[in-house]
């Protein structure tokens, strides 16, 4: 129980409003405005998926919810994070996108609780996002700086196929892997449905190939985005030949959902062994 008011504001590290030049499927560049209610738990949850890709992200709120599109910085992953109107405890808001940053929203989630409601309310007009939480208040100003890459190629790549797999067996597999290995192939074998990782390094092998992978990856990338992955959550991996790796799960009891683009690991031609 909060016994008084600490509040502080931050011009250091400002959300920003979306600049005209962004590409965007609307002409619309207009701040938004939000006035929401939603628990800390839920909001930490949202976090914990963005930041795990970068700290810099896009808020794009709609009138049906948020989503926090993230990209990092060597532009390998990509994310999408979204949180319904429906996980919220009110939820009103008009569209648009401004870039903010996750750790100063994270700061007021570390001195409250899961269980206490956070509210947030951004001004168009003022440009500022008021949060308040347990008594915790903070006031982020919107500057015209900032510009996050696009992120519409999310989810667009070619992904013939799919599987199903629970959180820990996917940790567990990037475990096993990362002892052998830097990289890991993901294949899904359809004649006797079965997903195949493999990882061979120097001397040791985690799984003998058996037939050509469909696409290999980096493991320093899949260790970040398996973070927020919670061990009973159900994952779906969309895989396609030499093409990104589609991991996509729920959060805040369905009321969210997370989806994660990684790019594959590309040969060189000059890595082709010579005949």
């Amino acid at each position: 129980m909060s016994t008084g008011s600490q509040t502080y504001d931050d011009s250091s590290a400002p959300a920003s409003v979306q600049p005209d030049d962004v590409d965007t499927d609307t002409a619309e560049t207009e701040c938004p405005t939000l006035t929401a209610a939603v628990s800390v738990g839920r909001v930490q949850r949202f976090l914990d998926a963005i930041r795990t890709v970068n700290d810099e992200f896009q808020l794009e709120v709609t009138p049906d919810g948020m989503i926090g599109n993230v990209v990092n910085d060597s532009r390998t992953t990509m994310g999408s994070v979204r949180l319904d109107a429906s996980g919220c405890e009110s939820y009103q808001a008009t569209a648009g996108k401004i870039t903010i940053q996750t750790s100063r929203l994270r700061e007021v989630t570390r001195m409250t609780s899961n269980r206490d409601v956070m509210r947030l309310t951004l001004d168009g007009d003022s440009q500022t996002l008021d949060i308040e939480a347990d008594g915790v208040e903070c006031s982020l100003q919107m500057s015209d700086s900032g510009q996050m890459p696009s992120v519409s190629e999310l989810g667009e790549a070619d992904h013939p196929s799919v599987c199903v797999l629970e959180g820990g067996e996917l940790k567990r597999i990037m475990k096993a892997a990362g002892h052998v290995a830097t990289e890991v192939g993901f294949r899904i074998e359809h004649t006797c449905e079965r997903f195949v990782a493999e990882a061979e390094g120097d001397s040791d092998r985690l799984v003998a190939p058996a037939v050509p992978v469909a696409s290999t990856f980096d493991l320093g990338y899949l260790r970040q985005i398996r973070r927020p992955i919670h061990k009973r959550t159900e994952v779906t991996l969309a895989l396609g030949t030499d093409s990104p790796l589609l991991v996509a799960f729920d959060i805040a009891d369905g009321a969210g959902h997370v989806e994660y683009s990684i790019a594959p690991v590309v040969a060189d031609d000059g890595e082709e062994s010579d005949e």
